[in-house]
Formats: structure tokens, sequence, C-alpha cells
């Protein structure tokens, strides 16, 4: 089996406040945008790296805001989703690109089985075992855990997509215990514009790994939250963005049952 991970690199994921006392639980699955040494940053500038198709721009000081904030729990990859997406299927479509939004992925062309399997078992599955030992690791201890998927979207496509006037959506499924009211609740400022499974749908099992196999599986409340990332591209904005969200959740999480 070939391998790839080297003593160069990063861990496949990373946790903050693992220990947490909150029931919240954050996962972020396109949370960085390392390449492993071995892949020579699979052929791409760092102008291409650093772009949307790398990973969620902005996300990671959301992240650290909303965790440390609500003392919660967070799993983050640290690979970029170019290398694998940790919110795809793995070999299915998108999972490894080989053209991601106009751009040529070199590092991705004419793979083998062994390579693809090298990405799945060294970066994608140590990762999602990780949010699985911190659910039990929830669970064990009391708690239900309500899991909150956090991404950032692109105003616009590169190639000819139209403009997303949203500032944040949330995506969900079936389960709609948080989502409802987590909508609502950021509704309240008439002058933003939320979107309900935009600007894409949680109802999509191809764009949404994570919250299929983890928190769906168990029966438990989760939503994933969209900011978008020209209002989070540095850290001020993502604080402000982050805020909001969070204002809105504790709202939420204080009017239902769960």
């Amino acid at each position: 089996m070939a391998t790839l991970l080297t003593d160069r690199d990063p861990a496949p994921f990373g946790e903050r406040n693992p220990d947490g006392s909150s029931r919240l639980l954050f996962i972020s699955d396109h949370h960085r945008n390392a390449v492993p040494a071995s892949l020579d940053r699979l052929g791409l500038p760092d102008d291409e790296l650093g772009r949307h198709i790398g990973y969620d721009i902005g996300i990671e000081w959301a992240g650290n805001y909303l965790s440390d904030r609500f003392d919660a729990p967070m799993v983050h990859s640290c690979f970029s989703r170019l290398v694998i997406d940790c919110n795809r299927v793995p070999g299915g479509p998108g999972s490894m690109p080989e053209v991601a939004d106009g751009t040529e992925v070199p590092g991705n062309w004419a793979l083998t089985d062994a390579q693809r399997e090298a990405r799945r078992l060294e970066i994608f599955e140590p990762y999602h075992d990780a949010i699985r030992h911190r659910i039990h690791a929830m669970e064990a201890d009391g708690r239900m855990p309500v899991v909150i998927g956090l991404h950032s979207f692109t105003p616009q496509l590169r190639d000819g997509g139209t403009w997303r006037p949203w500032e944040i959506g949330i995506l969900w499924n079936e389960d709609e215990r948080l989502a409802r009211p987590l909508i609502e609740a950021l509704r309240e400022d008439l002058a933003l514009s939320i979107g309900d499974n935009e600007p894409y749908s949680g109802r999509d099992s191809g764009v949404g790994f994570s919250l299929y196999a983890h928190p769906e599986a168990r029966g438990l409340p989760h939503v994933a939250v969209e900011f978008r990332q020209d209002l989070i591209g540095d850290e001020a904005g993502a604080r402000k963005w982050a805020e909001i969200f969070g204002n809105a959740l504790e709202i939420a999480l204080a009017s239902i049952t769960l």
C-alpha cells in the first residue's frame, strides 16, 4: 500500500477545546489547505491553493471564536480539500478533483487505486475517526451532542456562476429541530439575507457526507452553517459574522427541547 504522510506533514486532523463542557460539537471539513510534502503542492501555486477550491476561507477564525465562546469541542481537518475532500464520499464526484472551478489540479491526474486509498486511509479516515471519538466521549459524559458543520462559500464561481446574495446559509435535511429556530432567529434581523438550504442543499448527500455519516446516522440534532467568504476573509470579519451566528444559535438552543 502506498504511503502518503511523513514527519514533514501535520497530523490529518486537529482539535480545539477537546474537553469543552458544551453539548455543542463543531466540525470543520475544509479548515486548512496543507498538502502532503510527497504530493509537491499538487502542482499548484500558492494563489490557487489559497482560493476557495483549496479550503474554506475564513472558517478557521470563525470556528475558533465559536469553539471558545461556547466552550465547545471542535474537530477540524488539516489538509486541503483538493487532496481529499473530507465532506465527500471517497471516490465519488469531487473527492479528489482533477479540475476545481476552472483550475486544473495536476497532482490529481490519473491517480492509481493505491494512491486514492492512501489518501483515504491516512487523511479521511483519521479525521472521521476523531469525530466519532469525540461524539462517543460526549455521550459517555451524559451529553447528547448537537453537531454544527462549519463551512464558507465563495460569493461567485469563476466559471460564470451567479452572485450568491446570502450572508449566511443554514443547511439541513430531515431533522429540523435546530434548523428551523436557527433560521428564524437569524431572520429576525431584516437587513440580513439568510439562506435556507442555500447556496447548497443539505438534502444532497453528495456534498454533505460528514453530517450524514455522524449526527444524522445517530439521530443527533445538527445543521451546517455556510458563511460567505468575502465577509469573513479577515479575522475581524470572521469574528463579526461568527458572533452574529453565535447569538442566533444561543436563541435557537434556548427555544427547543433536545
